[in-house]
C-alpha cells in the first residue's frame, strides 16, 4: 500500500486571492498561479509542504471566536522566533489580535485573526 501525502489544506473563505496574498504576506509563500484560478488559489510552500489553498465559499460565515455562537473550524499555529516577532509580522500582514485567553495568559502564543475572521495562533519557539 502506498503512503498518503497531505495534498493541501484549504480555508474556505469569500475571496479567496485576498487571503491568499494575506498569507502569502505573512508566512512569505508565493500564489502558485499555475494551481489557481477564480474560485481556488494556491500558495506554494518553498520547503515543498503541501500547499496552502483558499477556495471560495459565498455563504462563508467567520468564526466569533473565543465566543462559540459560530465556532472555529480550523486554525493554523505559525512558528516564530519570539512573541513580538510574530506580532509585529501579523499586524503588518493585515491581522487583528484577538484576546488571549485568560487561562493562557503566559503561554508562548498569541491568537490573531486573518482578513476573513479566521483565528490563527503565533508561536514563539521553544525556550
Amino acid at each position: 500500500m502506498s503512503a498518503l501525502r497531505l495534498a493541501a489544506f484549504a480555508i474556505d473563505c469569500p475571496d479567496p486571492r485576498a487571503l491568499a496574498e494575506f498569507y502569502g504576506r505573512l508566512l512569505g509563500w508565493r500564489i502558485d498561479e499555475a494551481q489557481s484560478k477564480e474560485e481556488w488559489v494556491e500558495l506554494a510552500d518553498p520547503a515543498g509542504g503541501a500547499p496552502l489553498a483558499f477556495q471560495r465559499d459565498p455563504d462563508y460565515r467567520p468564526p466569533t471566536w473565543p465566543d462559540r455562537a459560530t465556532p472555529q473550524m480550523m486554525h493554523l499555529d505559525v512558528r516564530v522566533g519570539t512573541l513580538d516577532e510574530g506580532d509585529r509580522r501579523a499586524v503588518e500582514a493585515g491581522a487583528t489580535r484577538l484576546p488571549q485567553p485568560p487561562d493562557q495568559q503566559d503561554a508562548r502564543f498569541r491568537v490573531y485573526a486573518d482578513p476573513a475572521g479566521h483565528p490563527f495562533c503565533m508561536c514563539a519557539d521553544p525556550e
